[in-house]
């Protein structure tokens, strides 16, 4: 009777052992697939990034004046002109110096 209990215990070992085997085997295969299909997706994201970053490098910028940007005058030259009650600024006067608006001149 001992031994049909040890060959019995044995063969539920056994056959338990090659269960979870197969079961790890399984879960490693799907781990793989897994790990591959990732892989693949990040490479194909890596590639439509360089693809957008490359289409902005070639693209020209536009050029457009810049709003609020005044080229520079010379000191002596006329840096800004009078509408009416208004006064509008035609440039911008060098260091050191200054438009003064009642000659609207860089002094």
């Amino acid at each position: 009777m001992v031994s049909a209990t040890a060959l019995l215990l044995a063969a539920t070992c056994c056959s338990s052992y090659l269960w979870l085997v197969r079961t790890e085997d399984s879960s490693l295969e799907t781990r793989s697939l897994d790990y591959t299909i990732k892989a693949q997706q990040e490479k194909d994201l890596i590639d439509a990034l360089q693809e957008v970053l490359e289409k902005l490098r070639s693209k020209d910028m536009p050029s457009e004046k810049k709003l609020g940007w005044l080229p520079s005058c010379d000191a002596g030259e006329p840096c800004a002109v009078r509408k009416g009650a208004r006064i509008g600024t035609l440039c911008s006067c060098p260091r050191g110096t200054a438009c003064n608006f009642y000659v609207l001149k860089c002094l």
